[in-house]
Formats: structure tokens, C-alpha cells, sequence
């Protein structure tokens, strides 16, 4: 029962033991009933608000999740239309470079046909009959024949050669004015991406912004990270259980971000830069670079890739022997459930997914299920 009904319930009581008690005149009663309503429209308005509340209600991390979504979305639309710009440069360059060619053999075979006609011009005078008519006999007549027949042939396909490569020539040029305007689209679109994209980490920024103003948030997002750990935790039990819990890997760990080495964030107690409050930090925080890669600390197989809570997007590799390693934060996954991974090998990419300020590597290393500190494993 709410606040407001008991509340009613309460006012009821009370004026009807009050009736009973106490007989009340018509005046007093009229202003009790009023009252009464009073109460009533109340309740009906709390109702209201209530209902309005939980229409409305969205937890912080629904939020995040649907930002980072958006943000995943537009990093890969963005990375497609640089792949087409790439296509479009390379597609022109090639186009440039075969105009160039044709244009030189048009010249060439342009060279040619003036020859010809500076020779027609200057030798007006003699006509083709005049060749023929000149022919000492039979023999020379037929002979001056062919190689007049062979001169017009040539001079033929001269002309008809230029004309198709002047006619390929044009159609190369306007595929190229074709794909110098898609290129300038697909760059103005990359533009437009990346500015929605500076909108979508701005709004996630508000509203991790938002979350460090309020307390009763702050405890709402240190529930969903212990909550998510506690998860991990019996996630990863269950997972090895159904193994045969033989060592998958070598045992010894390589750093899993190759590109930086930089610890921003030991294992161990710590005053969270989000939540405001001291609490353990379950991994290291390794300051790579948005979009770097991270590799497998050790051969195993992959045992979860997705969403988890405030981690964000995250792989768990478990290496048999009731050891298990944990990447969180991710922008990319770069294996799937069930893989077999080596010690080494690409599995994600660097990200900002989840509780966090900025792209980092949340590393752990957990022997059945629980955290432990990961200095004393990678090298």
C-alpha cells in the first residue's frame, strides 16, 4: 500500500470514529466530506506523478548503454565511409593516371593523322586517278591500286581509332568528375559523423557529469559495478565448472596492450574518480590509446564478449586451472564466444565504454571467479 492510500485510509478511520464518537452537526460534516476530497485528489495526483516516473524511468546505465550504442554505430558508419574515401582516392589516382596515358596516345595518333593531312594538302595537285592513270602498265596500275586501297584503309582506321579513344577518353574524364563528387560527399558525410560523434561522448560526458553531482546516483552506479562484478564472478565459476579445468595456457601472462605500458590505475583500494568514494579497484587501468589493440595475456578460451554493466563492453578468457583474465572497456571485439585464443592475439580494441572518463584498458586477473592483483601475473 503507498504513502497516499494509507494516508486516505488513515483520514477515513479517524472520521468515522470521530462520527461515532463525537455526533457532528451538518456544517461539520459538509467541511469533513470536503476535506475528505481533498485527500482524495491528492492521492490521485501522486498517482499521477507516480505513473509520469515510471514512464520516464531510465537508469543511468540504460543511458550510457544507449549513448555508447550510438557511439559504436557512428565510430563504425565513420570507419566505412573512410574505407570508401580510401576507394574513391585510390579509384581517381588510377583514373588520372590511364586520362594521362590516352591522352598521350590520342596525341600520338592526333600527330599522325596531321602529317597526313599536311601531306594531302601540300600534294593537292595529284589525284588518286592521277596515280593510276600514271601507271607505265598493267601491272604498275594494279600495283599503285593496292597501295592506294592501303593508304585509305589506314587513313580510315586512323580516324576511326581517334574518334573511339577521344569517346573513351570523355567517358574516363566523367567517371572522374563522378568520383571527385562522391569522394567530396563521403567527406562531408565523415564530417557530419564526426561531429554527431563529438555530440554523443559530449552527452555522455553530461551525464557521467551528472551522475558525480548526485549522491543517491553515485550509489546507484557503485551497486551496478559490485553488482557486475559479483556477476563476473559467478559467471566465470559456472563457465569453469562445466570445463575440465585443465591449463589451456602457458601460465605466465604477456601485457595485454602492447602499445602502452603505462599503468593509470593500480589493482588494490583507491577514491574512484566517478563515484567519489573509496572502494577496491578489482584490476589495472592501463592508459592505452582509443582504438589500440589488446591481445590475449594468455592462450584460453574465450567464455564471454558483450555488455556488462559498468565494465562496458568486455572480454573474459578463461585459462583453464581456475584462472580467468578480464578486458573491459572495449570499443571493438575482435573474437567471439567460444574462440580458442592464443597467447598474444588481437581480441579487441581499446575503448571508453561503460563508467568511464576516457579510453583505457581495465585489465584483471581472476583465479576462481575473485579479483586478484594482475602485477604479480603479466610482464
Amino acid at each position: 500500500m503507498s504513502k497516499a492510500t494509507k494516508t486516505l485510509a488513515w483520514f477515513l478511520t479517524l472520521f468515522l470514529g470521530l462520527a461515532l464518537i463525537f455526533p457532528v452537526s451538518a456544517g461539520e460534516l459538509e467541511e469533513q466530506q470536503k476535506k475528505l476530497q481533498d485527500v482524495d485528489q491528492q492521492i490521485n495526483r501522486q498517482k499521477s506523478n507516480l505513473d509520469q516516473a515510471r514512464k520516464k524511468e531510465k537508469t543511468i546505465m540504460g543511458q550510457l548503454q544507449n549513448i555508447e550504442q550510438n557511439i559504436i554505430r557512428t565510430e563504425s558508419e565513420i570507419k566505412t565511409l573512410g574505407e570508401r574515401i580510401s576507394f574513391l582516392e585510390d579509384n581517381i589516382a588510377k583514373t588520372e593516371k590511364d586520362i594521362a596515358e590516352m591522352e598521350a596516345k590520342l596525341a600520338e595518333q592526333s600527330d599522325i593523322l596531321s602529317e597526313r593531312m599536311v601531306f594531302i594538302y601540300e600534294e593537292g595537285d595529284l589525284t588518286y586517278l592521277q596515280v593510276l592513270l600514271a601507271a607505265t602498265d598493267i601491272n604498275d596500275f594494279l600495283t599503285r591500286y593496292d597501295m592506294l586501297n592501303l593508304i585509305v584503309e589506314q587513313d580510315v582506321e586512323l580516324i576511326d581509332s581517334i574518334n573511339k579513344q577521344r569517346k573513351a577518353l570523355n567517358e574516363k574524364k566523367e567517371l572522374l568528375e563522378a568520383s571527385r563528387k562522391e569522394l567530396l560527399n563521403a567527406q562531408q558525410s565523415q564530417e557530419e559523423k564526426k561531429g554527431i560523434l563529438g555530440e554523443e561522448r559530449e552527452q555522455k560526458s553530461v551525464v557521467l557529469s551528472s551522475v558525480q553531482k548526485e549522491k543517491k546516483a553515485y550509489q546507484q552506479a557503485l551497486e551496478e559495478l559490485e553488482k557486475a562484478s559479483r556477476e563476473i564472478e559467478a559467471m566465470i565459476k559456472k563457465l569453469q565448472s562445466s570445463g575440465s579445468g585443465a591449463q589451456l595456457g602457458s601460465g605466465t601472462y604477456t601485457w595485454p596492450a602492447p602499445s602502452c605500458k603505462k599503468i593509470t590505475s593500480p589493482y588494490g583500494m583507491r577514491y574512484h574518480p566517478i563515484l567519489k568514494t573509496r572502494k577496491l579497484h578489482t584490476g589495472m587501468d592501463i592508459g592505452a590509446s582509443q582504438g589500440s589493440t589488446i591481445v590475449a595475456a594468455d592462450s584460453g578460451e574465450v567464455i564471454y564478449v558483450g555488455w556488462m554493466s559498468g565494465y562496458g563492453q568486455v572480454t573474459v578468457i578463461d585459462h583453464g586451472n581456475g584462472m580467468s583474465t578480464l578486458y573491459a572497456h572495449q570499443s571493438a571485439f575482435l573474437v567471439k564466444n567460444g574462440a580458442q585464443v592464443s597467447k598474444g592475439q588481437a581480441i579487441g580494441k581499446v575503448g571508453s565504454t561503460g563508467w568511464s572518463t576516457g579510453p583505457h584498458l581495465h585489465f584483471e586477473v581472476r583465479v576462481n571467479g575473485s579479483p586478484v592483483d594482475p602485477a604479480g601475473y603479466v610482464k
